[in-house]
């Protein structure tokens, strides 16, 4: 018996970590990623085409960098055809990490003309993508709370019935 709960807890589990991936649930990371990729590619044509300067060509690489590192969590979740909560987590904080960067990037690009009021309008509008950025990030982290505290509640149910177990014999 005892057998059996640790072959029904470790499939539990598993079934909670990694839930399988339905058509339905994978068309949002599917178009995600395509998105992502279009857009590094996007950054990349318009780093070549139009010449910028130092500090907003790190701007674009960062986020350059950071949507195909998204892109390449979501295409091994894709092929793996599970949902991992790691892999939504790293995802939300890259993009996150993204924004942060190119929200400095404008704000410092704003401050070189300070008597414009129109310089920090490009920081306005990247602000508000970091702060989406962030409330996803906080909600990843937050269902990876709440999915270890089941994973730890289903572990003491596990250790409970064996200990049952154990006594009854």
């Amino acid at each position: 018996m005892s057998e059996k709960l640790a072959i029904a807890y470790r499939k539990e589990v598993d079934q909670m970590v990694h839930p399988p991936m339905t058509v339905r649930s994978a068309l949002p990371g599917a178009v995600l990623m395509v998105l992502l990729l279009t857009c590094s590619a996007l950054i990349v044509r318009a780093a070549i085409v139009h010449p910028i300067g130092p500090l907003m060509l790190t701007g674009y690489a960062v986020l350059a960098i950071s949507f195909v590192w998204a892109a390449i969590a979501i295409m091994k979740d894709l092929h793996r055809r599970r949902h991992s909560p790691k892999s939504a987590g790293s995802v939300a904080g890259a993009l996150t990490a993204a924004a942060g960067t190119i929200t400095v990037v404008a704000l410092l690009l704003g401050l070189r003309n300070p008597s414009d009021p129109k310089s920090l309008f490009g920081a306005f509008y990247v602000f508000v993508f970091y702060f989406a950025c962030a409330v996803w990030a906080l909600e990843a982290r937050i269902k990876s709370s709440e999915l270890a505290a089941r994973e730890q509640g289903l572990r003491i149910e596990y250790r409970l019935a064996d200990l049952a177990e154990r006594m009854g014999k």
